[in-house]
């Protein structure tokens, strides 16, 4: 067995064994297997979790090979940067997502006969104890999978993509909690809260004001005086934490389980013919549970929007919406129960009113994160790094036009 760094302790390579040789063999005896470890190509990929990518060859007793391609991620191992974000909470939901959600609602779709959800990645092994915070995923990269450039906005393309993605996970909450599904209801008392609400008083609050701070600078630099006053008294003179903590308070009635860390890096896509350059996206697959919570389907709609659009697109948005909710609809109709009761479009345009606030307040925070520089430490202790990220022009243009469109938008 070849190991190639100090991420393979025996507990995990132990359970990596079983479960390839359960879930590839179907309990056929593997003789051997060699097994490769290596760090993550680009630390900017990710701020709650550390990355490394693990490659299985597998052999049994009739010299039968099959190779595995794994992500293994887990909990960052500095303290600092553990005390500021909340990577054990985090990891908790995640696990949560894939070892009950998942199976969930690929049980209820296999009731309805329906094909399975296959939207997210594979999940192989979860692990949760005192000292590790550790989930094995398929590795989509090497299936052919790319991320977005974070520093480009996305095209109506890949949004609409997204948004057909999010119809279909939001759907199976709302008929699953309208079919008043056992094991659903138990599973959603699980996210009722929010694992970011205890840490935005701290330094997480901290970096959300940065963002804040930013975007108040660039209106008033920019002579947008009107704009920031209407933005202001959209949140109701409330700082970016006030705001947020606010809204973590409601207790909504119509709501799903979200996928709640809706930035770039947490979407990979799949181009036609394999072909990146064509842009031409044709699948794609939700990353990152850690934020995961019971909520109105607007905080993954805002949060989306405003993190990933530019004004081109942004304009669509009426188009946008519309799209979203047809899907939407047609899958609560295939699960079996009824929009107009549940989720009627009026809604979904009420709650883009009363919710959207969330992902204008959050969204110059994650832009900091989506247009810093590769050499830079992307790290939640480096507030230097980040305010120089809000003094690039790619960043002014994005966040001005969120607070216009957040500021004009009344459906």
């Amino acid at each position: 067995m070849a190991a190639e760094n100090e991420f393979t302790t025996e507990d995990l390579l132990t359970d990596l064994f079983k479960c390839v040789s359960v879930e590839a063999l179907k309990n056929e005896n593997i003789q051997k297997y060699d097994l490769k470890i290596y760090g993550s190509e680009d630390k900017i990929e990710q701020y709650g979790s550390d990355i490394a990518f693990i490659d299985i060859s597998a052999e049994n007793f009739e010299a039968e090979k099959r190779m595995y391609n794994l992500v293994l991620k887990y909990g960052h191992t500095q303290k600092n940067i553990k005390s500021k974000v909340p990577i054990r909470e985090g990891f908790e939901r995640e696990i949560e997502v894939y070892s009950k959600l998942v199976p969930c609602y690929q049980r209820f779709q296999q009731q309805k006969n329906l094909s399975p959800l296959a939207i997210v990645p594979k999940c192989f092994l979860t692990k949760f104890s005192n000292n590790d915070e550790i989930i094995v995923l398929e590795n989509l990269k090497i299936m052919g999978y790319h991320t977005h450039n974070r520093k480009r906005a996305m095209d109506v393309n890949h949004i609409k993509l997204i948004l057909e993605a999010y119809a279909q996970w939001h759907s199976l909450s709302f008929a699953l909690y309208d079919q008043k599904d056992d094991e659903f209801l138990e599973i959603k008392s699980h996210f009722l809260s929010n694992p970011w609400k205890n840490y935005f008083p701290n330094q997480l609050g901290e970096m959300i004001d940065i963002g804040q701070n930013a975007l108040y600078t660039i209106l008033e630099e920019n002579d947008e005086m009107e704009l920031l006053q209407k933005f202001q008294q959209k949140i109701c003179n409330a700082n970016a934490r006030t705001a947020l903590m606010d809204l973590m308070e409601i207790n909504e009635n119509a709501a799903v389980i979200l996928h709640g860390d809706c930035w770039n890096n947490n979407f990979l896509f799949k181009y036609r013919d394999g072909d990146l350059k064509s842009n031409i996206c044709i699948e794609v697959q939700l990353l990152d549970f850690q934020m995961a919570s019971w909520r109105s389907p607007v905080f993954d709609l805002s949060l989306l929007l405003y993190c990933v659009a530019s004004e081109t697109e942004l304009d669509r948005f009426k188009e946008l919406l519309d799209h979203y909710y047809f899907h939407l609809s047609h899958n609560i109709k295939k699960l079996g129960s009824n929009p107009e009761k549940i989720f009627p479009f009026r809604m979904l345009k009420n709650h883009w009113n009363k919710y959207s606030v969330y992902g204008a307040i959050l969204s110059p925070f994650i832009a900091m994160y989506s247009f810093i520089d590769k050499e830079d430490t992307a790290d939640f202790g480096v507030c230097q790094t980040l305010k120089k990220t809000t003094l690039k022009p790619e960043y002014m243009e994005r966040v001005i036009a969120v607070a216009r469109h957040f500021v004009e938008c009344d459906l």
